[in-house]
């Protein structure tokens, strides 16, 4: 299974665009959060959660939960900062934790939990240029790739 993920867009639909075009036929479009927008067409083919910048803006749900072969995705804004909120994921059994608001890229694994951050698209602060992430997803893990534009 091909996921393709992005964040912290804050309102830019052509690079977002850009991305759904060059990844065209993945199974999967996720968007991590600061969208900046009202939903809708402009980020088709995308799912969004709704980010801190979101607020009042859009009718994005705070969380995303999808079944893939290796187990539970989770999705939400704000990243996992506690030891705590680590081993709740991990009691809800699930395997993949997606996160975006820091603008900085993220693959890291605790146990059998993968946690990923795509960086920003449009405004990278980890002196990179914008990036967004591929995931594949078999029933014995998961392989990251993060991209450019």
């Amino acid at each position: 299974m091909k996921i393709v993920v992005i964040s912290d867009t804050h309102g830019d639909f052509y690079e977002l665009k850009r991305v759904a075009m060059r990844e065209n036929g993945a199974d999967l479009f996720l968007h991590a959060g600061d969208v900046e927008s009202f939903g809708g067409e402009e980020i088709h083919p995308f799912a969004a959660v709704k980010g801190n910048c979101d607020y009042g803006m859009s009718k994005f749900p705070n969380e995303y939960w999808y079944m893939t072969p290796y187990g539970k995705l989770y999705m939400k804004h704000h990243p996992i900062l506690l030891k705590e909120e680590v081993q709740r994921l991990q009691e809800a059994h699930v395997k993949i934790f997606i996160h975006g608001h820091t603008h900085i890229k993220e693959a890291r694994k605790i146990g059998d939990l993968y946690i990923f951050c795509p960086g920003s698209l449009v405004y990278p602060r980890d002196g990179g240029s914008g990036s967004y992430l591929v995931l594949e997803v078999e029933k014995n893990g998961v392989k990251a790739t993060f991209k450019t534009l």
